[in-house]
């Protein structure tokens, strides 16, 4: 295959992805500025997913006001955002409007007695309620298909997972 087959062949694929991603979006609804059904934006409700998944320790030196209020999100944020691919400003003003929300606080952690973000009870109570939605939504999307049908979008999903994770850690191709 020649240099100019393989780009072409390459621009093909790009152009593939871009369309099954719009298609995708405005099928699931991730062009609305909420998720359906919900009151969070997609960064929000994985900001409240991970946050369930792994409570996140602050590290580093907090000033005097932020250690007594238990107010330094810096590090928790930059962690998060470095995570999801999110600015560290926009996920600190997710956690802090969380925070108004009383849907995470600042705790004392189990490591070092340092303070860690997690879930409060309306929190977790929060997440559940948009899991059970996203669910529901997705489960009427699979809805029509045939076990056969089932099986093979299963197949499909998890070997474009493996695929595209493996691209990821190996970089971009020196072609």
């Amino acid at each position: 295959m020649s240099l100019k087959e393989v780009r072409m062949s390459h621009q093909a694929l790009v152009d593939e992805i871009r369309r099954f991603n719009r298609f995708y979006t405005g099928l699931i609804g991730l062009l609305d500025e909420r998720l359906i059904q919900s009151p969070y934006t997609l960064a929000e409700a994985r900001v409240l997913f991970e946050l369930d998944r792994r409570p996140r320790t602050a590290r580093g030196e907090a000033g005097f006001l932020a250690r007594m209020f238990d107010l330094d999100l810096a590090p928790v944020a930059s962690e998060l955002a470095g995570e999801l691919g999110i600015a560290p400003a926009h996920v600190t003003r997710i956690v802090r409007k969380f925070a108004a929300m009383g849907l995470v606080e600042m705790r004392k952690g189990p490591a070092n007695c340092q303070p860690a973000l997690s879930l409060t009870v309306r929190g977790k109570t929060a997440l559940a309620d948009l899991e059970t939605g996203t669910n529901r939504d997705l489960g009427r999307l699979i809805a029509g298909l045939g076990s056969e049908e089932a099986l093979e979008l299963s197949d499909a999903l998890k070997r474009a997972t493996r695929l595209l994770d493996k691209s990821s850690q190996t970089g971009p191709s020196a072609v």
